[in-house]
């Protein structure tokens, strides 16, 4: 009976002895790859550590002597430079002139006003002493208060010429004043500097001080053959071979960041000397220290790498004893099977994915080979045994699962995703629903696992055991971080816009999209709030844009009917004087006809605009050569077109061209073009008219360079009372382009506008059929 436990107990024995092996191998591996370079000889000399420490002496070294050279021994203006004191000087007193012109400003502004309050109140009393002395009748007491008064003006007046005298000397010693503060400001200015900088040069020089039992150098400067030297002679060859390092500089080539760099210094400032760091320092060195920490390193390193071959030499003997004697993983498993086989298939692949990760991680940052060895380590060397033993079952299991395709088959099919596949498939008019809250709940459900990891992670801190904290959890760690976090954040985005989105809507906020991504009813809500929001900003544009133009209209003809209004109602206040000369009359009779007809040209533009906007127009159509109109037209305004610096190009290419129109319509249109364009084309420059056919129309453009800025929608130019020129100095009602086009429109054809620059153009189609015109 004992000798039959003896041979169930060696296999297992000897699969756990095996694991320790991997974990000790794993563990030195990993320890040598990570800080293989150590393993150089002398490699402290070409580190970081060393050229850190290398530039810090150098630059002890050059601010001391060459940054500080000779500080002590300089005067304060020696030690500021003339260029900075210059740079100081024309810094401050632009300060100070702009302060002086401010202060001036300021000063000659109250002077001002009150010279400004001196001379109403001179007028107003001088007005008031005007009528008491047109009033005869007034009494002694009403005497005596205006003499009261004009005694405290007087007073207050006194009070503020004094005021202003103040004011005036303040003046006069604002640029002294200004001139002394800025002298004290530079005064601050080298006060600040030269504090500094002395606290600077005794720090810098203490330090290379207390360095001068490990840092000896010998410096000379080339161009001055100053010598800058912490010893009194030049070091012998001999000494610098003993040194622990010692280097010449400036070199012609040189490896490392650092020692470029000093090289490059020593070019520079024309040095050349040594730099000696003893093997016996006198004091503390960091570079000693440092080196014989690289070596300590190095030592256990070499250890490893020995440790690591016996242990590979180890496993492999145990392996060729396991196989020989026949005592493989089958053996060790068979108790484990069915509890391993209970596992669903997924939960298995998850956990041996958590358990190499967690494995890999571990073995690459417990520290193993650190002093002093504590129970600690063997617990991090258990720990990964036990890791390794547990995916050597998994791994076997899986090995199994692969020579026998019946029983993976019967695993799948156990597994939890043909579980859950089926379920859905039983609800499926709620199957999404369900999907997404089964996968969330499942995936929750294994926060638990993270949370015990957790907690068994910071126990495992307080006992000074450190199992690779939060390692435990990395795979469901990614897994949730990956799939669940994303997808959640996914969905919380969308809800967050959608919410933006809403909110920005109610604030009117029309202009703000809601991003629509994906699929689902997110999205689909997304969309229909997109809609929304385009269908409120339209209707509120339109209603924004028709009570403007509505404002605009109200405000435009209040505007054009009052102004030959009150210029007819002045001149007839002027023509009730009965002192005016029949030359007066007659110029002012004249004007007031001018106005007149202004009036009525207003009103009547005003109603006819309003029936050509209601629709109430009787058109006379018949068929009219649109050539002689135009002719007509032109001829109309021959005598202001001759009058005006304007040069009119005008081409026709049929000289009877006809359509269905109403001729004294039609003839009102090119009226209103010519007119508009003689009023607002800018002097010296070219009109250009054009009369063509195409098939179905007759093609009438008219091209000018507008006077004036062209900063208006070319809609809102068609609008009532609208017009290029927003001053409203040129004479027009604003009627004009809005009768042509409705003129146009109502005859079936179409009036439109261009904007190129500085350039109008207006193109107006004529239908040639009579159904055209008719409808």
């Amino acid at each position: 009976m004992a000798t039959k436990s003896r041979s169930k107990l060696v296999p297992w024995l000897a699969w756990g002895l095996l694991s320790y092996l991997i974990a000790l191998g794993l563990l030195a591996a990993s320890d040598v790859l990570k800080n293989q370079e150590y393993l150089q000889k002398d490699y402290y000399f070409r580190s970081p550590a060393f050229y850190e420490q290398l530039q810090q002496h150098f630059n002890l070294f050059r601010n001391v002597h060459v940054v500080y050279n000779h500080w002590e021994d300089k005067t304060d203006a020696e030690k500021i430079g003339q260029a900075r004191m210059e740079q100081w000087t024309r810094h401050f007193e632009t300060v100070k002139n702009i302060e002086v012109e401010q202060r001036k400003a300021e000063v000659q502004h109250q002077i001002l006003n009150l010279q400004a309050w001196i001379d109403n109140e001179v007028a107003i009393a001088k007005e008031k002493r005007e009528q008491a002395a047109n009033s005869a009748e007034e009494s002694g007491a009403e005497q005596a208060k205006a003499q009261s008064q004009d005694a405290a003006e007087q007073n207050e007046i006194a009070r503020i010429r004094k005021e202003i005298a103040l004011l005036q000397d303040t003046e006069a010693n604002i640029l002294p004043n200004a001139e002394r503060q800025k002298n004290e400001r530079i005064e601050k200015e080298i006060k600040n500097y030269l504090d500094f900088h002395n606290k600077q040069y005794a720090a810098v020089k203490h330090s290379l001080s207390a360095r001068s039992g490990s840092f000896r150098y010998y410096v000379q400067d080339l161009e001055t053959g100053e010598t800058y030297a912490n010893r009194n002679y030049r070091p012998a060859q001999g000494e610098m071979e003993d040194a622990f390092y010692a280097i010449r500089l400036p070199q012609t080539t040189l490896e490392g960041g650092a020692l470029q760099s000093i090289n490059r210094s020593f070019q520079q400032y024309r040095l050349e000397g040594t730099f000696v760091f003893p093997k016996e320092p006198q004091g503390f060195s960091q570079m000693i220290a440092d080196h014989a920490y690289f070596n300590t390193l190095r030592e256990r390193l070499i250890f490893e790498l020995y440790l690591l071959g016996a242990t590979v030499a180890a496993a492999a003997t145990l392996i060729f004893y396991l196989r020989r004697n026949r005592c493989g993983i089958e053996v060790v498993q068979q108790n484990y099977t069915a509890v391993i086989r209970g596992i669903p298939l997924e939960l298995r692949l998850l956990l041996f994915y958590v358990l190499t990760m967690f494995a890999l991680s571990y073995g690459s940052s417990a520290a193993l080979f650190r002093l002093p060895v504590g129970p600690s380590h063997f617990a991090q060397w258990t720990l990964l045994a036990l890791l390794i033993g547990c995916l050597g079952l998994l791994l076997g299991d899986a090995v199994l699962l692969l020579r026998n395709p019946q029983a993976l088959r019967e695993q799948w099919e156990a597994g939890v995703y043909r579980k859950f596949l089926g379920y859905f498939r039983d609800n499926l008019a709620q199957r999404n629903i369900l999907l997404k809250a089964g996968a969330i709940f499942v995936l929750t459900l294994l926060f638990s696992v993270f949370v015990i990891n957790f907690v068994d992670c910071i126990l495992n801190e307080i006992y000074r055991y450190n199992y690779g904290k939060f390692i435990l959890s990395t795979g469901y760690v990614l897994f949730y971080s990956f799939v669940v976090v994303p997808y959640l954040l996914r969905r919380i985005r969308q809800l967050v816009r959608i919410l933006t989105g809403a909110e920005a809507i109610a604030s009117g906020r029309f202009d703000h999209t809601i991003v629509e991504k994906g699929r689902g009813n997110l999205a689909r809500l997304a969309h229909l709030l997109n809609n929304i929001r385009q269908s409120i900003k339209t209707s509120v544009e339109r209603e924004t844009k028709s009570e403007r133009l509505k404002s605009e209209l109200i405000t435009n003809v209040s505007h054009d009917l009052k102004t030959p209004l009150t210029s007819i109602m002045n001149y007839v206040d002027l023509l009730k004087r009965k002192d005016l000369t029949p030359e007066t009359v007659a110029s002012y009779v004249e004007v007031l006809d001018r106005k007149t007809q202004r009036l009525k040209v207003l009103i009547d533009d005003l109603f006819e605009a309003s029936k050509m906007a209601s629709g109430s127009v009787e058109l006379a159509v018949e068929h009219v050569n649109v050539a002689d109109l135009l002719q007509q037209a032109l001829a109309e305004f021959s005598d202001k077109i001759e009058a005006s610096t304007l040069t009119f190009r005008v081409r026709v290419d049929n000289p009877k061209v006809t359509a269905p129109l109403d001729g004294r319509k039609t003839w009102r249109v090119f009226e209103n073009l010519i007119s508009n364009a003689l009023k607002y084309a800018m002097p010296h420059t070219r009109v250009h008219l054009t009369l063509t056919e195409e098939a179905d129309k007759v093609v009438f453009t008219i091209n000018n360079v507008a006077a004036y800025e062209l900063n208006f929608d070319v809609d809102e130019i068609f609008e009532r009372f609208k017009r290029g020129d927003t001053s409203r100095n040129t004479e027009g009602s604003g009627l004009g382009l809005a009768i042509a086009k409705s003129i146009v429109e109502l005859q079936g054809g179409q009036l439109r506008i261009d904007i190129d620059g500085d350039y109008f153009k207006v193109r107006v189609e004529f239908a040639r059929e009579a159904k055209a015109a008719a409808s």
